[in-house]
Formats: structure tokens, C-alpha cells, sequence
């Protein structure tokens, strides 16, 4: 299926009581079979999903996708994914993160194989606003602060 719109979201929730940032991220599940497809099919969803399909997303994301705080690059874990029609849903978590602020993200998710690829990241928390920016090829880091 071709489309004129690529675009992925990003939310990054603080859980303060856990002290965890739980990510959620939605994107279009055929671009992301599309860029992974030198590698494998991942026929995504469907009974012949490629049985190694979450470690290869999961590579994937962690070429994509980079999260510092205080010169510390933060490493997360894969939870899961889920498929929604066309959309694919994953969903990762990164513990022991006291406080989102001073957050910094790297997201080049799906750029290498579609130049007008945006990604939305938001980052979110209990009682502070929600933050949010836009990467588009070639974006800088952006670190969120309250």
C-alpha cells in the first residue's frame, strides 16, 4: 500500500511511583515490514509472522530511537507490540528514571528509507505539562525540560 503521509508517535510517560518511562510508540506497519524487509519478512500479524519478528523490531527501534539523561544513554526493555488494522504498536520500557526532565531523544525512526518520515515524540508525566517535537531528517537531539 502506498501513501503520501509518513509519520510515527512517540509517547513517553513518566510513572513516578514506579520510576520507569513506559514509550508507546505507533507507526504504520508496513513501512516499518518495508524498511526491515532486506532482513526478513515479518508479515506482521499474521499467522506466518516471522518468528524472531520482536527482536527485530526491537533492533530496529534501538538503531533508531536514543534516549540520554545525564550523559547516561538509557536502555530499554521490550514489552511488546500489538497490531491495530494498519497500525502496529510497541511498547518498551526504560527503569529507574527518577524524573523525565533534562530527557534527551535521537529519533530517526523509518528516515533512512522515507525522507518525509516525521516522528512525534511527546513526553509526558504525572502534574507537568505533556512536552513535544517533531524530528524530521536530519533533526538535531532535542532535550525536554520543565
Amino acid at each position: 500500500m502506498v501513501h503520501d503521509f509518513f509519520f510515527s508517535t512517540l509517547t513517553i510517560h513518566h510513572n513516578t511511583k514506579e520510576q520507569t518511562l513506559d514509550l508507546t510508540w505507533r507507526m504504520t506497519a508496513h513501512d516499518i515490514e518495508h524498511a526491515l524487509s532486506n532482513q526478513a519478512e515479518l508479515k506482521l500479524g499474521s499467522q506466518k509472522e516471522h518468528p524472531k519478528a520482536d527482536s527485530l523490531l526491537n533492533r530496529y527501534l534501538m538503531e533508531h530511537l536514543v534516549l540520554f539523561q545525564e550523559d547516561k544513554q538509557l536502555g530499554w526493555k521490550w514489552i511488546g507490540k500489538e497490531l491495530d488494522g494498519e497500525t502496529l504498536y510497541c511498547y518498551l520500557q526504560v527503569e529507574n528514571v527518577g524524573t523525565p526532565n533534562g530527557l534527551m531523544v535521537s529519533c530517526t525512526l523509518l528516515q533512512d528509507v522515507f525522507a518525509e518520515q516525521q516522528n512525534l515524540v511527546h513526553v509526558e508525566g504525572e502534574k507537568m505539562p505533556t512536552r513535544s517535537h517533531t524530528f524530521i531528517r536530519g533533526s538535531q537531539p532535542h532535550t525536554f525540560a520543565w
